[in-house]
């Protein structure tokens, strides 16, 4: 009996060393999910990829021939392997196309096309845009009950995909041929389009509808002493604006609009910054209901004088206490080293009773260059050779421009990185630069790493502006930067002005030297 026993306990023991190892080599093995990287065929627009649903969206042309597609680029997870689909295959995507890559498991991929077309038609006196119904291929347009419907004026259409051809529109059985636009048309009934794509004639209909405008403000885009506005009516009765500060009691006219269909726009100046103020539109005997703006202030930085300053230690910063930081420079970083590029000046612009100016001297620091330079922000830590520094501080106006003073003495350049090295020998130049942002964080520089804001494709810029020269300049010379807009709608949520007197100080490149003295800044509105 005891020898069973024991059998029994010696057979259990090898079972549960066996699951025991069994579950040590399943975990030996980690998983690795299969993924695509990269994808691209020939004619896209762009592409998307989507981990998580494992899906790649295409967005192709509106020519491209989706039904014949040369995948230029497929990469993927390196310890995958895909038999359904290589770089270079032809690949049709008229319907998704569902691929599998394997690792120890299997992972499904849908790959789909997306082809955008630019369809449109635009009538006088329309109201919004046209609704397109694709599976009916009907066009309903709503336009002005002021015009008459048996007289529609059609001003320009794009039913189909580029290269459609527009035969006419049909009369019975008769197709009348289009020569030109505007074409007036009796739409008291559906009318039909006939076009030709891809060896094949479509018909679109239209639809139009008369619906009555009431005067409507739809847009009042305040500026500090300007406001762009927009209306909508019916434009029979010669429309105007009227405005006033809430607090007043008369009405002043805005009589100088530019009326596009039923659309009213104006721009009307000389207003008050930081003010409340109530729009109306009047349309002959109609008043809109009022509206209700209040323009931006004229805000300034604090300190953009570089008349305060303090230290800590030996280390200066330009602001008037840490509890008010909104200058920084790269003295922080340099600092071990008792270098300090950026510091107070008595040479000033403006003399009087504590007034300073701030002097960038480009030095060097661990064998490198330490370009002398001030910027709103704040500098994190050093990382490696180089820094972390936030650039940017809350700003919610949208200045014009920036004034202010300068004085330059530029060295020839005898510091640089690899990627500069042409430029040793050449006189420095320096920079002043104003941009304004709507990022939801300050931008994160990274001077080891190479990241650095791309000023000329950063969606989140809304305006930029900047003053370069490598001349000498021996007494202040007014610095006048304009803020060119790249979107006018957008409130800017931070801004940065970045002053060095090395321009490519970012890169370790510049004249150790040179001298940048700045002094009395100032935002400017309109």
């Amino acid at each position: 009996m005891m020898k069973s026993a024991f059998n029994i306990l010696s057979a259990v023991l090898v079972m549960m060393s066996a699951v025991s190892c069994l579950v040590e080599n399943d975990m030996a093995y980690p998983r690795i999910i299969a993924s695509i990287t990269a994808f691209e065929v020939e004619g896209q627009v762009s592409v998307s990829i989507d981990e998580n649903s494992r899906r790649v969206d295409v967005v192709l042309s509106e020519t491209a021939d989706v039904s014949n597609l040369k995948v230029t680029k497929f990469e993927y997870t390196e310890a995958a392997t895909c038999e359904d689909l290589r770089a270079g295959d032809i690949i049709n995507l008229s319907s998704a196309k569902k691929i599998l890559l394997r690792t120890y498991q299997d992972y499904e991929w849908t790959i789909s096309a997306i082809v955008p077309v630019d369809r449109y038609l635009h009538c006088s006196k329309q109201l919004g845009e046209a609704e397109f119904d694709l599976a009916e291929r009907m066009v309903s347009v709503q336009v002005s009950d002021k015009e008459d419907i048996s007289a529609i004026e059609i001003n320009d259409l794009k039913l189909e995909p580029d290269g459609a051809v527009l035969l006419g529109y049909r009369e019975g059985e008769r197709i009348v041929p289009v020569n030109s636009f505007p074409l007036v048309l009796d739409c008291s009934s559906t009318r039909y389009f006939v076009l030709e794509y891809g060896g094949e004639q479509v018909e679109w209909g239209l639809k139009v509808s008369l619906v009555t405008i009431e005067p409507t403000i739809t847009l009042a885009n305040a500026w500090t002493h300007k406001v762009n506005v927009e209306a909508m009516a019916d434009g029979e009765d010669s429309p105007y604006f009227q405005y006033r500060l809430s607090s007043a009691g008369s009405w002043t006219d805005c009589k100088d609009v530019v009326t596009d269909g039923l659309t009213v726009s104006a721009e009307i100046s000389g207003l008050v910054p930081a003010s409340e103020y109530v729009l109306r539109l009047v349309d002959g005997d109609v008043v809109s209901e009022e509206y209700v703006f209040e323009t931006e202030s004229a805000a300034q930085l604090p300190n953009m004088g570089f008349d305060k300053w303090y230290q800590t230690g030996k280390t200066w910063f330009p602001n008037e206490s840490a509890d008010n930081f909104i200058w920084d420079s790269a003295n922080k970083g340099t600092e071990i080293l008792s270098v300090f590029p950026t510091t107070p000046t008595s040479d000033v612009y403006v003399s009087g009773d504590g007034k300073q100016a701030a002097s960038l001297k480009s030095s060097t620091a661990f064998g490198l260059l330490a370009a002398g330079n001030m910027y709103t922000g704040k500098f994190k830590k050093l990382a490696g050779l180089g820094a972390l520094i936030d650039w940017g501080v809350a700003f919610d106006s949208r200045p014009s421009g920036l004034k202010g003073y300068f004085k330059y003495s530029p060295a020839a350049i005898n510091k640089s990185d690899e990627e500069h090295k042409y430029l040793i020998g050449k006189t420095d130049t320096c920079q002043v630069q104003i941009l304004l942002t709507d990022w939801n964080a300050p931008f994160e520089i990274n001077t080891s790493a190479g990241v650095f804001v791309d000023f000329d494709n950063d969606p989140h810029i809304i305006a930029y502006g900047k003053m370069e020269t490598g001349e000498t300049v021996a007494e202040y010379r007014e610095i006048s930067i304009d803020l060119e807009y790249r979107d006018m709608t957008r409130k800017p949520k931070y801004i940065v002005i970045t002053i060095c007197a090395s321009k490519y100080g970012d890169y370790f490149t510049g004249g150790v030297g040179s001298t940048l003295l700045v002094d009395e800044f100032e935002l400017l509105y309109e």
